[in-house]
């Protein structure tokens, strides 16, 4: 008789997270497995009242999933890869990456402030619809977020806020904010694309490296390791893992404000890659490229080194100079 191996999964308590876990739960019982949730509650979820970078950066979302693996607690984590350090740590590797939801930002809007700003029509906003809006006041903690609003000019003011998805947005509709951004990914995920917001275009707000996909970390030779390989999109692992590259190859950690973002031109057989570094005030290095050949048939070193060298030649040296000053004052969490 075949005995019916359960699969154990490491994964934080928060709203979006076990929508996750669940999610990867579902299409491992579809190919004839077991589960069973571990829910852990990480540093990242326990402080809430300050920054990460101010208290270790992302992977505090991670470490205590990856004690738990190793104590043999539990058999893989899922991770927004987002979350992830650029650095899988010494015995764990990325046993799946899934294929991708919504890449972009989304910006949702305050319902108090739609009949002031006239929100235009369509599914996006460009930096021109932004500042035409005039005064905004928008809620964020990521340093690349905040970045890129202060490249909009003084009319924006960025707020910090931490919290579950359902937090913020709360906080956004009970207070005086014109609006909050999140991924346009948490969004899809937990079916809340009924809320007013448009996505950002990525032209111009470079999603961070990974943004959208979600990855199961599994310690070095599970025996879970072929079930995992074939829940995995190759074009999005691809994609992923140059974004990845080029943030590792930079140095960069949760104080770098750092987009990349990879995807396929599916008519051209292309890839076009975007990259970008700021510092604390907005200043910008932005490289665009397209690569012929679809994601998974590129040599992914080679095109993130391609990337470092476009990034060089944009001013990124001085960017980067810039940044390893100190972590900016943020002010006091929403």
């Amino acid at each position: 008789m075949n005995t019916i191996r359960k699969v154990r999964i490491a994964t934080r308590g928060s709203q979006l997270a076990l929508w996750q876990a669940h999610h990867v739960a579902g299409l491992l019982m579809a190919r004839g497995l077991s589960t069973e949730l571990n829910i852990i509650k990480t540093t990242g979820d326990r402080v809430q009242d300050r920054f990460l970078h101010e208290i270790g950066g992302k992977g505090l979302f991670v470490r205590e999933l990856e004690e738990a693996m190793k104590k043999g607690e539990a058999d893989i984590a899922v991770h927004s890869l987002k979350d992830l350090p650029a650095r899988i740590p010494a015995g764990f590797q990325l046993g799946a990456i899934l294929p991708r939801h919504i890449p972009q930002d989304a910006l949702i809007f305050n319902p108090k402030s739609l009949d002031r700003l006239k929100v235009p029509a369509g599914p996006f906003l460009s930096k021109a619809d932004l500042q035409a809006f005039g005064p905004l006041t928008i809620a964020t903690a990521s340093l690349r977020r905040q970045a890129l609003l202060k490249g909009l000019g003084s009319d924006v003011q960025c707020v910090p806020v931490r919290g579950n998805v359902d937090t913020r947005i709360r906080k956004l509709n009970e207070g005086d904010w014109d609006g909050l951004i999140l991924a346009g990914a948490s969004l899809q995920r937990l079916s809340l694309d009924h809320l007013p917001h448009r996505l950002l275009m990525d032209e111009w707000f470079v999603p961070c490296a990974a943004q959208g996909a979600l990855a199961i970390e599994t310690p070095e030779g599970s025996p879970f390791t072929k079930d995992l390989a074939e829940l995995s999109d190759p074009a999005t692992y691809a994609c992923a893992t140059m974004e990845r590259l080029i943030l590792e190859k930079l140095g960069g950690d949760c104080t770098m404000p750092f987009g990349a973002f990879f995807f396929p031109d599916l008519k051209k057989g292309e890839t076009v890659a975007r990259a970008l570094v700021l510092d604390y005030e907005g200043q910008e290095a932005r490289y665009v490229h397209t690569f012929p050949g679809l994601p998974q048939t590129l040599d992914q070193a080679a095109c993130a080194q391609t990337m470092l060298e476009g990034l060089k030649k944009v001013g990124v040296t001085d960017i980067l100079h810039t940044l390893k000053i100190k972590a900016p004052i943020l002010g006091e969490l929403a």
